[in-house]
């Protein structure tokens, strides 16, 4: 049976996101979304050194999408894109306190793939 409580992290997350919002001259935007639920999110980050020294991301979509971006921007904000690319599907899943049924695993992974996309364009 899962924790109460985890579900509960997941909520405060999805109603206060950590790092919300447009970085300010970023190095980097993008988009993506997910096809199959409509959710799109804008990832917007700046780096220094090869560092991750700032990100923020807006999002419309569900619970899910959102905590998890919130999570995995709180993660990975001041790695360099070398740690960031170590960084697996199944590092990001386990990163989330509930489990994830396979019809959710593209919320979740959403920040995920549309930061990949960015870091292999590098």
């Amino acid at each position: 049976m899962e924790d109460p409580l985890y579900r509960e992290i997941i909520l405060e997350h999805w109603q206060n996101p950590q790092n919300y919002g447009v970085v300010k001259n970023p190095s980097f935007d993008i988009t993506d979304n997910n096809p199959t639920c409509g959710d799109k999110i804008r990832i917007t980050g700046k780096i220094q050194s090869g560092k991750l020294i700032d990100i923020k991301f807006t999002l419309r979509g569900c619970a899910i999408s959102k905590a998890s971006a919130s999570l995995f921007t709180e993660k990975i904000k001041g790695l360099s894109y070398k740690d960031i690319l170590k960084i697996n599907e199944k590092k990001v899943l386990k990163n989330l306190p509930v489990e994830i049924t396979p019809a959710r695993h593209n919320c979740a992974l959403l920040p995920y793939h549309a930061l990949q996309k960015e870091i292999k364009g590098k």
